[in-house]
């Protein structure tokens, strides 16, 4: 079902709202309510919850940004021990080219693999002792995907964190963790 639902937002959307439309029009007949009263909520909640589940679908499709090139990987970077006031809670998306101890990390536009900025070459990446996390709300608001998982790095820079898909994630660890 879930497949099913990833390839038909839309529908899926639909299936939810009809739901929840059944759902509430149900208690609040139970409740006592006046039949147009009933109609009227389930009809207007239905419509919130169809719509906030197809926005919330299609915000960031995850298997559409896929780089064209072999090696090279979509990911989301911050740096969180910036200084205060600079952009140390802000996740930027671009195409990462790993190598060993190095990730040459290139600005994207959201949602298209267009180069925005200036390349960055993050070199003497380590390991830290923090092991991966999964996206959480405050990631989320950043359009970084709620299924994707977060890693810390010490870099000549400092610590930096990137974001990515589990699989990807492994991928950039292997290859940027082993020694050269």
């Amino acid at each position: 079902m879930r497949k099913w639902g990833e390839m038909h937002p839309a529908l899926r959307a639909v299936l939810v709202g009809v739901v929840a439309c059944a759902a509430i029009l149900a208690a609040g007949l139970i409740l006592g309510g006046t039949l147009e009263d009933a109609v009227a909520n389930a009809a207007f909640y239905a419509l919130m919850i169809g719509g906030g589940v197809f926005f919330m679908t299609t915000r960031f499709p995850t298997d559409a940004a896929k780089p064209d090139e072999p090696g090279k990987f979509v990911i989301f970077l911050r740096f969180p021990d910036s200084s205060p006031g600079s952009l140390s809670s802000t996740w930027q998306m671009g195409v990462a080219s790993p190598g060993p101890g190095r990730i040459d990390f290139q600005p994207t536009v959201h949602g298209e693999l267009i180069a925005s900025g200036r390349s960055k070459a993050l070199t003497g990446l380590r390991a830290t002792e923090f092991p991966p996390r999964k996206a959480n709300r405050q990631d989320a608001k950043q359009e970084v995907p709620l299924d994707f998982h977060v890693i810390s790095l010490n870099s000549d820079a400092g610590v930096i964190d990137i974001a990515a898909g589990p699989a990807t994630l492994q991928n950039l660890q292997r290859v940027v963790l082993t020694p050269s």
